[in-house]
């Protein structure tokens, strides 16, 4: 039916719908509702005409840009019914998809580099806290091992554990995304990603030979058993199968999303890593999606712990994933506003340190640079980490340190071949004095 030109079933039709006498339309995936036995029962019984139902279903299908889902999270089948809250769910997070950093945030290059950085580093921090080394250590030894990573990642120093070198490994892929998600995620391609992450090459794109995953739930591997290693090939072709065609009906792409980390998780295609793997993964196939912030939000802040939990059920033949897949759609909208959250406060940051230091004739750079002396004198700049954290070349990071050093608000130091920044004595007294505050003030 093109339109409703019969008023009288158009409005059994909606009494029917608002009766919930056409739910169980919507409680079966994967179904072209037009040949269902059932389809035209619910016709004949409710007196409608068959091609009006089916019109209905088809019509809220596309307004929704959602389909129901079924069998697609590898050997064991899952459903996922259509919901109001769902579909407000995509709408949150689909009116977001175009939210970047530097869109009408009036912030400098350089600042938007040090907010992405920042959250960055954060979000790869708590990923390989499942490695060997580290799954039963206790809350200090997982803060201090932490701690360094972060050291780490801020001053470009070199990794000195298996856990640091784990984190460098995804936060350079992470930076490289665009380049990465250039290709489409065909099984060779997954294969090179794997490669490309592996701290041993030798396992690097290697899928697995035997039948269990050695250590479950630590070397970066999921809590997962694995499935035998002859269907391991079979399952791989189908995820990347799943990735990049299109299914009919329509699944929504972060849906997709959802499937492609937990199918890939609960395989366990390789040895090591997949976990880290599914993760990497799921953030190209974001940004193939036309979500290119998403992720470089922060994701894992948000609910680290509902993220890391494996699908409920899964020894089940069938569940209902409904539930599970809306929780998880949350995450994705929580990281979209914690990221709002976190570039509007850079933003009145960033005015009010501008704002502070105008009488001093610095840049922004420079202010922050000193707003961090002032609150701890002690604290000892680089070139390197400062160049860095901001994305500056060295030349421009070297400036700012000589400009501060030349007013005599900063002091330098050599340490071997690392030049060291500090703040002067007496510096405080001069700034307030040009601020037009006591020393008090900028404490």
């Amino acid at each position: 039916m093109s339109s409703f030109n019969d008023c009288e079933s158009a409005k059994r039709l909606l009494q029917a719908l608002d009766e919930g006498k056409l739910d169980y339309l919507f409680q079966t995936a994967h179904v072209d509702y037009a040949e269902r036995d059932g389809l035209a029962g619910t016709s004949t019984t409710l007196g409608l005409p068959r091609e009006d139902v089916t019109h209905l279903v088809a019509a809220i299908r596309r307004a929704q840009g959602l389909t129901i889902l079924a069998g697609a999270w590898g050997d064991y089948s899952a459903w996922i019914t259509i919901s109001a809250g769902m579909v407000q769910l995509l709408h949150e997070i689909d009116v977001r998809a175009d939210f970047d950093f530097a869109s009408g945030s009036e912030l400098p290059e350089d600042e938007i580099r040090a907010l992405q950085n920042h959250i960055l580093i954060e979000e790869v921090l708590p990923l390989g806290l499942t490695y060997e080394e580290l799954s039963r250590a206790n809350d200090l030894e997982r803060t201090h091992a932490r701690s360094a990573a972060r050291r780490m990642l801020a001053e470009g120093t070199e990794p000195e554990t298996d856990y640091e070198r784990w984190v460098l490994q995804f936060f350079n892929l992470m930076q490289r995304l665009p380049e990465l998600a250039a290709e489409p995620l065909t099984v060779q391609r997954l294969l090179e990603l794997h490669a490309m992450l592996a701290l041993d090459k030798s396992q690097g794109g290697v899928l697995r030979t035997e039948d269990t995953v050695h250590d479950v739930g630590t070397g970066l591997s999921s809590h997962e058993a694995g499935i035998p290693a002859r269907r391991i090939m079979s399952e791989m072709s189908a995820i990347a199968a799943y990735g990049t065609g299109e299914q009919k009906p329509y699944v929504h792409p972060m849906i997709k999303t959802l499937v492609y980390f937990y199918w890939i998780r609960r395989i366990q295609p390789f040895q090591v890593a997949n976990a880290l793997f599914a993760r990497l993964v799921i953030h190209i196939f974001e940004y193939q999606q036309g979500y290119p912030t998403l992720p470089l939000t922060p994701l894992t802040r948000t609910a680290a712990s509902e993220w890391a939990v494996p699908p409920a059920g899964g020894s089940e033949a069938r569940y209902d994933a409904t539930t599970f897949v809306i929780k998880r759609l949350q995450l994705f909208l929580n990281a979209y506003l914690e990221a709002e959250r976190e570039l509007a406060d850079a933003k009145r940051r960033y005015q009010a340190l501008c704002a502070r230091f105008e009488p001093l004739n610095v840049n922004h750079r420079q202010a922050r640079i000193l707003d961090e002396a002032l609150a701890v004198p002690t604290k000892v700049f680089t070139i390197k980490r400062h160049a860095r954290l901001r994305g500056l070349a060295y030349e421009t990071a070297r400036q700012d340190f000589t400009q501060l050093v030349n007013a005599g608000y900063l002091e330098l130091q050599k340490r071997g071949r690392l030049f060291e920044f500090r703040l002067a004595q007496d510096a405080e007294r001069k700034i307030a004095t040009k601020l037009g505050q006591g020393p008090l003030y900028l404490r």
